[in-house]
């Protein structure tokens, strides 16, 4: 589920043969097969593990979902291609388990299998809906988990994960019922942001002939001196009804965000490139005046823009 996703260029690929895994912890095990009914038995004891994981990740309590894992130097989470131990689980996930507001996960499809008594193999077909607190939503459709459960002390625990998924970007909670392309027009005309000393930014929105669409042209001035010029566009991808916010600057650097009003005065756009965690976020706070919050590189600026003639 999303409470195990990580950005990719924090933690070094493990790469384990999952056969070798599975031979490992059957070593000793009584491989006499199962009767149905014993079966039935074993499945309905799992599934018990398997609601306190999935009931964790919904209510976001993080130790609840982390429950089931076995605490031991053997165990392994893949996600997406990237292995965590248990540990690193408990200090990399955490974190971003606390950025969540909810989550709602659907079972399409699971299936057991029983490799011997003490052994279980779980999978599942599922998507899930992830809202965080900063307003923004991923839904992973489709998502495909695999659980490889051991019985220890009496406890059916989770010795070996694997989970792949795709991200799409939803409208989240916050969101709804807001028309954004509606919204988007609030920013049609030209403002002033003072950005420094004898410096300000002067931005000018125009509404194309295209629907839903922004012209962006803006040009950085100090004493009457043209620093740097940007062009692009703010639109709204129907679609995805997300707000996409692309620019040139004239220094060669180029920028695109994707985000959504999450109130019908608050604009937070994100950094298409998620490992960046680059942000903007744009209050009204009147129909003449915004403000600017600006998270690059982990730094954090503020500037008011007003509307000019």
């Amino acid at each position: 589920m999303r409470i195990f996703t990580i950005n990719r260029y924090q933690m070094k690929t493990r790469i384990v043969p999952l056969i070798l895994l599975i031979i490992s912890f059957s070593c000793g095990t009584n491989h006499k097969p199962l009767s149905d009914a014993q079966k039935e038995k074993i499945k309905g004891e799992v599934k018990k593990v398997v609601n306190t994981f999935f009931k964790g990740c919904e209510e976001v309590n993080f130790d609840m979902a982390l429950e089931p894992f076995l605490d031991s130097p053997d165990f392994l989470y893949i996600n997406n291609g990237y292995a965590f131990s248990y540990k690193e689980c408990k200090d990399v996930f955490r974190p971003v388990f606390n950025t969540f507001l909810n989550q709602k996960i659907t079972i399409v499809d699971e299936k057991y299998a029983f490799p011997d008594n003490a052994t279980v193999l779980y999978s599942n077909h599922c998507k899930s809906l992830t809202n965080y607190k900063d307003g923004h939503a991923i839904l992973q459709d489709p998502t495909v988990m695999l659980f490889i459960f051991k019985k220890i002390d009496d406890k059916w625990k989770v010795i070996y994960g694997v989970e792949s998924h795709i991200d799409k970007n939803v409208a989240s909670e916050s969101s709804k019922g807001l028309n954004q392309a509606e919204l988007l027009m609030q920013f049609v005309g030209n403002f002033e942001a003072p950005s420094g000393k004898d410096t300000s930014e002067f931005v000018q929105f125009k509404s194309l002939q295209e629907k839903n669409v922004l012209s962006l042209y803006a040009k950085v001035v100090t004493k009457g001196k043209i620093l740097l010029e940007e062009t692009g566009f703010w639109g709204y991808d129907a679609a995805n009804n997300k707000i996409d916010l692309s620019v040139i600057v004239s220094n060669g650097y180029v920028f695109h965000y994707l985000g959504e009003f999450t109130s019908s005065n608050k604009l937070e756009l994100s950094d298409v490139n998620n490992a960046t965690g680059n942000k903007f976020i744009f209050e009204r706070i009147s129909p003449d005046e915004f403000k600017e919050t600006s998270i690059v590189n982990n730094k954090t600026a503020t500037r008011t823009a007003k509307r000019t003639k």
